[in-house]
C-alpha cells in the first residue's frame, strides 16, 4: 500500500472517530437538556403547590374570602399599614392596636367595662356590681 493510500485510512479512521466521539457527546448534552427541563417541571410543580398552599392559608386568616375579595382585603391591610408606618408608627405599635382575639374584652359580655385598670382595688366581687 502506498503512503498516500495509508493517509487516506488514517484520515478516514480518525472522521468516523470524530464522529462517534461527537455523536456521543451530542447524546450526553440531549440527555442533560431532558433532565433540565424535567427538573424545571418539577420546580414549577413545587412552586405552584407552595402558592396554593399560601392561598389557601391567607384565604382562611381572611375569613375565607377567595378571588377578588381576598386581593382587596389584603391590599386595604397593606395600604392601612404602609399609612401608620409612614406617620411614624413602628410595627410593635400597629400591633397593639390589634384587636386580642383571646376574649380578654367578653369578660362581661359588655365591652363599656374595658376601661377598667389591670390590679386597680374593688370594693366589688364583680366587675360591674349593678349586673344582676
Amino acid at each position: 500500500m502506498s503512503k498516500k493510500a495509508k493517509a487516506e485510512i488514517a484520515d478516514e479512521s480518525a472522521i468516523i472517530i470524530t464522529d462517534a466521539v461527537l455523536a456521543e457527546n451530542q447524546a450526553k448534552l440531549d440527555s442533560y437538556e431532558k433532565s433540565i427541563k424535567a427538573a424545571q417541571e418539577r420546580r414549577r410543580k413545587v412552586i405552584i403547590e407552595s402558592k396554593l398552599y399560601t392561598y389557601d392559608k391567607l384565604s382562611q386568616l381572611y375569613g375565607g374570602a377567595e378571588g377578588q375579595a381576598l386581593l382587596d382585603a389584603v391590599t386595604a391591610e397593606h395600604t392601612l399599614i404602609s399609612k401608620l408606618t409612614d406617620s411614624g408608627m413602628s410595627y410593635a405599635d400597629i400591633e397593639g392596636l390589634v384587636d386580642s382575639s383571646d376574649g380578654a374584652d367578653s369578660k362581661s359580655g359588655n365591652s363599656s367595662d374595658s376601661d377598667v385598670a389591670d390590679g386597680q382595688t374593688s370594693f366589688f366581687e364583680n366587675e360591674n356590681p349593678y349586673t344582676v
